[in-house]
């Protein structure tokens, strides 16, 4: 078994070989063409985002879609293209950087996750998305951002010591695993993002799963959702759009390599002091918003009534998860 665990590993490594290559040789032409100002600035930022996609559970999209909005004034849809398109780059290589890592994953689990997340893509490209305001998007990912932080300081001190490979033992463990993945896919298909933060409450909120467990499976499952909702927009939807497709020859490489570097650090790092790395993030988010984004007052009940719904959606899960057995 050992033997093959470092064969897998081996393999994976030549792979990252291998796709430097194809891409040197796909997009290395397009690369130099696409490297102008203030464009190639996307690069260096999605170092760091490709870290923080990597080490925690905040995914790629947390840097990628407030710098797209806010530093260079792409609308919110393109935003969240890009985030998609390079996240299915930076989180499935530290994915596989994870798997080659990291034993008896919960892989019925992810399927049945994703499969909900599938749904919820769908359903928020061709439903959804038309009809939300720009500006909403932009509030609406610092809301989210901030209650996802309220669950990572609920759990972070709790008893998650569950390292189980089959999580779904009952009717209701499938079905709230499946309804999470639609509420998954549905921000992801709206945000960029937001599959593996779903994923992670799910995981530490429900099953109770250890922190950096759950944050490893998050990162599969925002990279198995980025490569779906990339393939939904090419497909269905018209694709992602020149400005979209520049932004990622760029960062493509960048993030190939930086998403495995943050996994391999979330291993090792202190929980205070990804505490304070994630405390970091969400803050400059939220302190961004209020100074950049323009808000409407009229709308204010709106958006306080999206993150009381939130925070009830939350507590109904940590209540699912104290009557497991009841």
């Amino acid at each position: 078994m050992l033997v093959f665990f470092r064969s897998r590993r081996t393999a994976i490594f030549g792979l990252y070989i291998v796709l430097t290559i194809v891409y040197a040789i796909s997009f290395g032409r397009a690369f130099i063409d696409a490297f102008v100002y203030p464009d190639w600035m996307i690069a260096p930022i999605m170092a760091f985002g490709s870290f923080v996609a990597g080490s925690t559970f905040l995914g790629g999209g947390a840097v990628a879609f407030p710098a797209l909005t806010k530093l260079f004034s792409v609308d919110p849809v393109t935003a969240k293209s890009f985030s998609l398109a390079i996240q299915a780059v930076g989180m499935t290589s530290a994915s596989l950087y994870i798997i080659s890592r990291v034993r008896n994953l919960p892989y019925s689990f992810i399927a049945l996750y994703l499969a909900g997340a599938c749904v919820g893509l769908l359903v928020s490209f061709a439903l959804i998305e038309a009809y939300v305001p720009a500006v909403d998007l932009r509030i609406a990912f610092t809301l989210f951002l901030v209650c996802i932080l309220v669950v990572y300081l609920f759990t972070r001190h709790s008893h998650n010591v569950s390292t189980e490979t089959h999580l779904e033992n009952t009717f209701r463990d499938i079905l709230v695993t499946l309804l999470g993945g639609v509420l998954g896919g549905l921000i992801a298909g709206l945000l960029g993002s937001g599959a593996d933060l779903v994923g992670f409450c799910l995981l530490a909120l429900y099953f109770r799963i250890e922190i950096i467990r759950a944050t490893q499976i998050s990162v599969i499952l925002m990279a198995a959702s980025s490569i779906v909702g990339v393939g939904l927009k090419w497909v269905f939807f018209g694709g992602v759009g020149q400005q979209v497709f520049d932004l990622w020859i760029l960062a493509a490489p960048v993030v190939l390599f930086g998403a495995p570097f943050g996994a391999a650090l979330c291993r090792r790092i202190p929980g205070n002091l990804l505490l304070g790395f994630i405390c970091i993030i969400v803050t400059t988010e939220v302190i961004t918003t209020i100074l950049l984004v323009p808000l409407d007052h009229t709308r204010l009940s709106i958006y306080g009534f999206a993150v009381l719904a939130s925070l009830l959606v939350l507590l109904l899960v940590g209540y699912l998860a104290t009557h497991k057995h009841d």
